[in-house]
């Protein structure tokens, strides 16, 4: 798969559902929790032009409109190999590393997930998500411990870490509940 960016794959997951302009992209990235990308004009735009230039997606011309016609919407389809590069990102393995450093993407990636890959492949995603999640928190309970021997019990430092090592156990039972349920529905 080429070097592709966050960005480029968010916009693929949104486009797997119907044809959408640029300016429905932004709106997206602007009232969702998807906010954290950026909405600009300067970023979404060379996005779709680089998915368009690998052949993942295609303008679709509203009928009766000119090519040059400046004025026009640009709606943007996925194409079938932008939906084959979709799911391989989808079903890429989770790492340790991925959970530590790219747990945001871990979640975009399973919010795409429906649709695209079967219900059994989300469910080993889930379980690598909270494998990943088990040696990470593990870890920082570890570094926490080693801290705490150092460091005066009321340390803003150490309590700020505290708080680090709760949303992962937090993001650890959402991440088992979750599998639960969806192997439930499996059976």
């Amino acid at each position: 798969m080429p070097n592709t960016s966050t960005l480029e794959m968010a916009i693929l997951g949104l486009l797997r559902g119907k044809p959408q302009t640029g300016y429905d992209l932004r709106k997206t990235f602007t009232t969702t929790a998807m906010r954290h990308y950026s909405d600009s004009p300067g970023s979404i735009y060379p996005a779709l032009r680089r998915l368009e230039n690998r052949g993942w997606i295609r303008e679709i011309r509203p009928a009766g409109s000119r090519a040059d016609d400046r004025r026009r919407r640009h709606e943007f389809a996925l194409t079938e190999p932008g939906r084959e590069a979709l799911i391989a990102w989808l079903e890429q393995q989770v790492t340790v590393e991925d959970v530590r450093f790219r747990l945001v993407e871990l979640m975009l990636r399973f919010a795409f997930m429906d649709g695209c890959i079967n219900r059994s492949d989300a469910v080993r995603f889930l379980d690598q998500v909270t494998q990943g999640l088990v040696e990470h928190v593990g870890e920082m309970h570890s570094k926490f411990k080693e801290m705490s021997a150092k460091t005066p019990p009321l340390h803003t430092g150490l309590l700020a870490f505290e708080l680090g090592i709760r949303s992962m156990e937090t993001q650890l039972a959402w991440a088992r509940d979750t599998c639960a349920r969806l192997r439930e529905k499996l059976q």
